[in-house]
């Protein structure tokens, strides 16, 4: 049985594609889908070059993402959605209450507490935004 996981960020181009690129490569497993998407996504849009650089310096790649939408029938398909920040697990409870028990943060196992969005900011940014997920990463894999 396939068990499906959504990593969730507003923008679906930074964030969640980074998540989603490492925590597949961190697993390297058949049986979990790993996929993402944005609550405000920047539709049909490519992972952000600072976001890519940054993945590139680790020898990993999103070069393939589309930034998608998580609209209600996306986010219901998945066993477990994981969110960068709480504003967005609220978001997604009030539009999805049926996904109760399966929204959680990304950092749930490293304190639930929000990681900061890149976005437009400098390349340290990413860097730090990088290394926050990875130690989140981390934790997930030992409990998936």
């Amino acid at each position: 049985m396939t068990f499906r996981l959504l990593i969730i960020c507003k923008g679906n181009i930074c964030r969640s594609p980074m998540a989603e690129t490492m925590l597949r490569h961190r697993l390297g497993r058949d049986d979990i889908v790993v996929e993402s998407a944005g609550l405000a996504a920047m539709q049909g849009s490519p992972v952000d070059p600072k976001a890519q650089q940054v993945l590139l310096e680790h020898g990993l790649s999103a070069a393939a993402h589309i930034g998608r939408q998580a609209t209600r029938e996306l986010l219901q398909r998945f066993d477990l959605v994981l969110a960068m920040e709480q504003r967005q697990v609220a978001a997604t409870l009030a539009s999805c209450p049926v996904l109760r028990g399966r929204v959680l943060m990304f950092s749930h196992w490293n304190g639930g507490e929000d990681i900061d969005d890149p976005y437009g900011r400098d390349i340290s940014c990413f860097d730090a935004t990088y290394d926050s997920l990875d130690t989140c990463n981390s934790e997930w894999q030992t409990k998936l």
